[in-house]
């Protein structure tokens, strides 16, 4: 016998991962797609235009989850204050720097400004205006696994 939406204890609106590429029964991707306000009237009582209006009369916009984190509101706590519900925010990394110490020969480090190279001879220490190389990927993340993220209707 197939779970109703009271049974199973989600509401219109609830959120959930899901490890398949089609939404389960009662539930629509999370895609960020202009669905009909008549045909999801349930779901739209919950979020309305938070997520877009679509075409301001027949339509709304799902949230858009494919690829993103979520983050909670800050509602009035401060770590991310100014930010509205259903709001998108780009990456970030938190300013910071990183120290050289001790001696780096010269193929470890590029110089920049004018600044030159301190000390005689071989290995070189590194002045002020020496810049560590970049290293690493094209975004922060932690460790995850990718699941399709649904919204109940």
């Amino acid at each position: 016998m197939p779970m109703t939406a009271q049974a199973s204890g989600f509401k219109p609106g609830d959120v959930k991962p899901w490890p398949g590429t089609t939404a389960p029964a009662g539930w629509i991707k999370a895609n960020g797609a202009l669905v009909s306000r008549t045909a999801y009237a349930a779901l739209f009582a919950v979020i309305g235009t938070t997520f877009g209006a679509g075409d301001g009369s027949t339509t709304f916009a799902l949230p858009d989850l494919r690829g993103e984190f979520i983050r909670g509101l800050d509602d009035g706590r401060g770590v991310d204050s100014g930010r509205g519900l259903g709001t998108f925010q780009a990456g970030d990394m938190a300013s910071h720097n990183h120290n050289i110490s001790g001696y780096v020969s010269q193929s470890q480090i590029t110089c920049s400004g004018g600044g030159g190279w301190a000390g005689v001879g071989f290995p070189y220490m590194a002045t002020s205006s020496s810049v560590i190389q970049a290293a690493g990927g094209a975004e922060n993340r932690p460790r995850n696994i990718a699941m399709l993220n649904c919204i109940k209707y």
